[in-house]
């Protein structure tokens, strides 16, 4: 359903860690097909602090928070992530702040 409005492209770059600790950014990253909309608002983060999330982003892979976005020439740490679910209980879409 929402395939139709994911008309943009961004590069996912999960956390990976070889050795345990720190974990990075895994390059050059998977190309998928998002719903971008710059727009500010306040979420929490893992910690539950509220931050300024620069914008939202529609798309249907398992996004993890701590995970980057790699956009406008521009990486962007994944803040928050929540899931919207089908009539069969499976995530549908996911609305990732960046």
């Amino acid at each position: 359903m929402i395939h139709g409005y994911l008309n943009q492209t961004a590069k996912w770059k999960k956390m990976t860690s070889s050795d345990g600790y720190p974990p990075q950014p895994e390059e050059p990253g998977t190309e998928i097909k998002v719903r971008w909309e710059g727009k500010r608002r306040l979420v929490r983060n893992a910690q539950g602090v509220e931050v300024v999330s620069e914008a939202r982003v529609f798309c249907v892979e398992d996004i993890k928070p701590g995970d980057v976005l790699e956009y406008g020439g521009r990486d962007w740490p994944v803040i928050a992530v929540s899931e919207t679910p089908g009539l069969d209980g499976k995530a549908m879409f996911r609305e990732v702040a960046v």
